[in-house]
């Protein structure tokens, strides 16, 4: 229900990206929609930032006021907080209000559309396919003409095939080296693939929670045919889960922009060339809340262990390559931590060791090992591929693997702050 103006009664914020700057010797709380639903931002004066937090759907504009009055807010007029309202309101950014509209006319469009359309064409890479394939061999080149192999570290007498790959997908001008390496390294090992499930961070999405879409994902090397069949099946596990509406599709519109599962499969779409194999993508929603005391375990999850059985059990039908578009620590002032990273710190040097703790776990097939390693820490580091790392593990069932490319790439200009990545390749 909404009120006269067309606002809602007790409006409510969508998740936002919030930082704080200065803008002409003023403070002021910077908001950027996460779903990119519009590519402006807003600046909202650091006073009413205590206004903000009472804007979660449980409170009137009246009792908002009251709330931030008594945490020290300074009073403001009836009309001032109206039109902060109405701005929020017009930028997308009330979940509760023109938002709703909006995003349930995207989401249309996005289905009604021949294919899910790069994003990041022109912005992250060339749009043009022979100059993105000029682009990715330039990372590439070291490693396309030594004949080295994902398998050449393992022990000689183990027996095994690969069944997953972890790929970074931070924008290829920062992490292309590590991009270059895993999937030249894999490259000859994928041409037998019949299907390739895409496990991808969804940035936006709340978990345990995993997001599906029937579109085929476009690359400018190409498409691979989304398997329609397997979404459907997977998608009426899913809408058993209970405890969310509409768990597989709900999130749909965030596959739109998302850009993880989308820079993963541009080296794909490179390292098969035109293929007849079919792709599998998913969005796996942040596992964050899972690290707390007594929390469910994921493995414990009905309707996702009931996904992966099904997954394990494709797999044993036809030759599948689970594959985790996921980039590991995330740390410094750029990602809200007071804590500084300069090069050459102790702190960097404690981010490498204990992301090197994770790569252990992972090419060991240890997803309970790479869990709580996470956990133990209480995820301090941030670890943006958690989800689509475990799920991938836990669905390729692998043993054993071997990790290259590891970089710490710098995350903002003083060069405080970075995102680490590296590359692994997985056997079982």
């Amino acid at each position: 229900m909404t009120s006269e103006s067309n606002l809602p009664d007790r409006p409510k914020l969508r998740p936002l990206d919030v930082s704080r700057v200065t803008h002409e010797g003023n403070d002021y709380f910077l908001l950027k929609d996460l779903r990119r639903l519009n590519d402006r931002s807003m600046l909202v004066p650091a006073p009413l930032g205590v206004y903000l937090q009472g804007v979660d759907g449980m409170n009137t504009l009246n009792e908002i006021t009251e709330a931030a009055i008594r945490g020290g807010a300074p009073s403001v007029p009836r009309k001032t907080l109206e039109e902060l309202m109405n701005r929020l309101d017009d930028m997308l950014l009330l979940s509760n209000g023109k938002y709703l509209t909006e995003i349930e006319k995207r989401l249309h469009e996005y289905r009604s559309a021949p294919e899910r359309a790069p994003a990041l064409a022109d912005l992250a890479y060339p749009s043009d396919t022979a100059d993105l394939r000029g682009y990715l061999d330039g990372f590439a080149f070291p490693y396309m003409n030594d004949d080295s192999m994902a398998d050449d570290d393992l022990p000689f007498d183990v027996d095994v095939e690969l069944k997953g790959i972890v790929s970074p997908h931070i924008d290829f001008e920062r992490g292309g080296d590590s991009y270059g390496m895993i999937w030249e390294q894999v490259r000859d090992q994928l041409q037998d693939v019949e299907l390739f499930v895409v496990f991808g961070t969804d940035h936006n999405g709340e978990g345990p929670r995993l997001t599906l879409t029937n579109q085929n994902y476009r690359t400018p090397l190409g498409v691979l045919e989304t398997d329609t069949e397997l979404v459907d099946e997977i998608s009426r596990i899913l809408s058993f889960d209970s405890t969310v509406d509409d768990h597989p599709f709900a999130d749909e519109f965030n596959h739109a922009n998302e850009h993880s599962i989308e820079l993963a499969t541009v080296w794909l779409h490179r390292a098969i060339g035109s293929s007849d194999a079919k792709m599998l993508p998913i969005l796996c929603g942040a596992f964050g809340g899972l690290l707390e005391a007594d929390s469910p375990n994921i493995d414990d999850h009905p309707e996702i262990r009931r996904v992966i059985r099904l997954l394990q059990s494709v797999a044993g039908e036809r030759r599948t390559m689970f594959i985790a578009a996921a980039d590991l620590s995330h740390v410094g002032p750029a990602f809200g931590q007071d804590e500084l990273m300069p090069k050459d710190s102790e702190d960097r040097r404690r981010v490498k060791t204990e992301d090197e703790v994770l790569l252990k776990a992972i090419v060991s097939g240890s997803r309970r090992r790479f869990f709580e390693a996470i956990r133990n820490n209480n995820d301090r580091n941030r670890i943006c591929g958690f989800s689509p790392i475990y799920m991938t593990m836990w669905a390729a069932d692998t043993t054993i693997g071997t990790w290259n490319g590891y970089q710490q790439c710098q995350a903002d200009e003083e060069d405080t702050s970075f995102v680490s990545i590296a590359g692994a390749a997985l056997f079982g």
